[in-house]
């Protein structure tokens, strides 16, 4: 890692991420952890889970050292209003943003300057039942989607807007305060639409998708 920070243009996010496995050497990211996250490191149960906590929180870390000149060990974080976390305002980097997703196998993150931003990360996962889960949690929109396609493509439609749906959530930092049916996708090209007017504007954000494995989904929402 540079020495000298970089700066993110404002119009640019960057987003990046890393495949997990067990050969993935967790010293190098974990060195970066503050004590609160080792001790929540510690406490989880397999293996996996702990790899991808310790991978995902530094790389975040390690990212935000490339924006600004505080040390990968020394930021600090706090919950703003709704539980999102945010960079503690004592160290001055009141433009900086990043939201940072975990998944098996895979983890991601995402920094930039000035506009609110989401990421999320999916494995696939081949027993759920994409028209069903769509049924109970998606717009009827969405759903209608997902049923209409061959049976062999609507696991990876039901992930493009799940992936999406969560990284738009992740950015509003409201969580399961908004029903996952209470806004909808449109895709290629992707757009919100929101089911009650005056919920948000849909012309403020901007959505990317990227396939960063045959098993695996990721968006970006800011």
């Amino acid at each position: 890692m540079s020495s000298k920070p970089g700066r993110i243009a404002e119009a640019i996010v960057v987003v990046r991420w890393i495949a997990l496995g067990p050969a993935l050497a967790m010293p190098a990211l974990g060195q970066f952890l503050d004590d609160s996250e080792r001790d929540r490191a510690d406490r989880f149960c397999f293996d996996a889970d702990r790899d991808a906590y310790v991978a995902a929180h530094g790389l975040l870390r390690a990212m935000l050292s490339r924006e600004a000149a505080v040390a990968p060990g020394e930021w600090r974080f706090r919950a703003a209003s709704g539980g999102k976390p945010e960079i503690d305002p004592s160290l001055g980097c009141p433009d900086l943003r990043f939201s940072l997703s975990h998944t098996r196998g895979m983890v991601a993150c995402a920094v930039g300057r000035g506009d609110a931003l989401g990421v999320d990360v999916e494995a696939f996962n081949p027993s759920l039942r994409p028209v069903e889960m769509a049924q109970r949690f998606f717009a009827a929109s969405e759903a209608d989607v997902i049923g209409s396609l061959p049976a062999a493509q609507r696991h990876a439609m039901f992930y493009r807007i799940w992936t999406l749906k969560e990284a738009y959530l992740k950015a509003t930092g409201q969580g399961l305060a908004v029903p996952l049916n209470g806004f909808a996708f449109s895709l290629d090209p992707v757009s919100i639409n929101f089911a009650a007017s005056g919920q948000d504007h849909p012309d403020s954000w901007q959505f990317a998708e990227i396939a960063p494995g045959p098993n695996h989904r990721l968006a970006l929402a800011v």
